[in-house]
């Protein structure tokens, strides 16, 4: 028992040597160099492959894009004049600004009036975007103020006393058999008559009617020559 307890008492430490040993640590300092760091390790050194012509190509092409970037920047802009802007520009800024809200407007009006679930409806998109057009004409802008309905518009009344419009649109009568018919009948005629052949075939048989219909073409050459191209004939 006597043994037991001093081997005890040895295993615990003293609390005074440890702070000492703490101190000690605390006060070492790292050398300057270290022996590893003044060996000097093998430097593994790459071949660099040898660079393609296409490579070159490419390298070459890219800074001299990026020097003509740079030439353009530093270059003031030009401002077109209105006669030489294109026909984008044109469509963009003149064309869309008005035809784009007035598709909208027709979209959510054929929503109110249930047109995409009904098989016959009253609304006809086609005469409200004409209504919506023509009230907000930005070269009418009194247009706004009546705010006509399509049918109460003068030139509409007129063009409907020469040519008046039918009780029911062809939508109510036609089956979708039939409609489907008709479209896919109207598409194969236009890839065919689209053929250079049957355009040749077509222009001939054009320049023929006219000849009938002139007989002094076939006498007097002139005449024949400006016939000849097809924008004297009727389409």
């Amino acid at each position: 028992m006597a043994g037991r307890s001093t081997d005890r008492k040895s295993r615990v430490k003293d609390p005074k040597s440890g702070g000492t040993e703490q101190n000690e640590t605390a006060g070492f300092t790292l050398p300057d160099s270290l022996p590893c760091s003044e060996i000097d390790f093998p430097v593994l050194i790459k071949r660099r492959p040898r660079a393609s012509w296409k490579e070159i190509i490419d390298e070459s092409n890219k800074w001299h894009k990026q020097l003509e970037e740079y030439n353009e920047s530093k270059q003031e802009p030009v401002p077109r004049p209105p006669f030489l802007k294109t026909e984008t520009d044109y469509i963009k800024n003149e064309v869309f600004v008005q035809l784009i809200p007035a598709l909208v407007e027709t979209l959510n009006k054929a929503k109110i009036w249930q047109a995409f679930t009904r098989e016959k409806c009253f609304f006809n998109g086609i005469d409200h975007i004409v209504q919506v057009l023509w009230n907000n004409n930005p070269r009418y802008p009194r247009r706004k103020d009546s705010d006509l309905h399509l049918f109460n518009m003068p030139w509409v009344r007129a063009t409907l006393k020469k040519n008046p419009r039918p009780l029911y649109p062809k939508s109510w009568l036609w089956t979708e058999e039939y409609a489907a018919t008709l479209i896919q009948k109207t598409v194969r005629q236009y890839f065919v008559q689209k053929q250079d052949e049957v355009q040749e075939m077509r222009e001939f048989w054009k320049k023929l009617e006219v000849e009938r219909r002139v007989p002094d073409m076939e006498f007097n050459p002139f005449l024949a020559k400006a016939f000849a191209s097809s924008s004297h004939i009727k389409k």
